[in-house]
């Protein structure tokens, strides 16, 4: 089973790789959702999404333009792609403990 430190060190990971200037350590934390409903997978996307944004930085605009920075942007692609694989595990233990499996 994964836990929380399983997502946190992947976006960890990312941060210190792609934007060394938004490095932080940001914890998901999901024992409270039940993965196998498609309800707790939406609240852990939108959990991993904010996790996201903010080690990435994606949220600051710089005076005088709105538009992102593109390391920022590029992490925040890396981040969500990064962790993917871990989520669908996580998913796919849950569903199958719920299943009696």
């Amino acid at each position: 089973m994964f836990g929380k430190t399983s997502i946190a060190a992947a976006l960890l990971g990312l941060a210190l790789t792609a934007a060394p200037a938004f490095a932080d350590e940001i914890a998901v934390r999901y024992k409270d959702l039940d993965l196998s409903s498609a309800q707790g997978q939406k609240t852990l996307d939108r959990r991993i999404n904010a996790a996201a944004r903010q080690v990435c930085g994606y949220d600051q605009i710089t005076t005088g333009t709105r538009l992102r920075s593109s390391a920022s942007v590029t992490c925040y692609k890396q981040a969500r792609a990064q962790v993917q694989k871990q989520v669908t595990m996580a998913i796919q233990s849950a569903t199958n403990a719920q299943l009696g499996g």
